[in-house]
């Protein structure tokens, strides 16, 4: 059911995309697709979606920092609140201690892609600057 799931997504993923440089391709709209039309070089629908999934993928330290959160939140339900509740001890203390290293992962995570990620942090400031007006 999973597989299935992640086949279709990608399938909508796949098409949205397809749908959305011909939509900007025919209106001469702005990145790599207006560049296309400017140079008149005929490049494979391939080639377009690749270069358009590459410039989505986050900043590799993002993707690191993720991935890092990961093994540290897993190793902190392991041993801080798996360990602490088979020793006989307070769950709920060993719930609040895991609770804490996952905040802390999410905080050092969303800091590292706001320095990063440039794209994101233009669009809040301006989601912040709309909301004052």
């Amino acid at each position: 059911l999973v597989s299935a799931n992640c086949i279709a997504m990608a399938l909508r993923s796949s098409y949205s995309l397809h749908y959305a440089r011909g939509y900007f391709f025919a209106r001469g709209g702005g990145g790599h697709s207006y560049y296309l039309a400017k140079t008149k070089k005929k490049v494979r629908l391939v080639n377009v979606v690749m270069d358009t999934l590459v410039r989505a993928t986050p900043h590799a330290m993002v993707l690191g920092a993720f991935g890092a959160s990961f093994v540290i939140t897993r190793a902190s339900r392991n041993y801080i609140y798996d360990a602490r509740t088979a020793d006989g001890g307070s769950w709920m203390v060993a719930g609040v201690l895991h609770i804490g290293v996952g905040v802390l992962c999410v905080a050092l995570t969303a800091a590292l892609s706001l320095w990063l990620e440039r794209d994101i942090r233009s669009a809040l400031l301006q989601l912040i600057k709309r909301k004052r007006d």
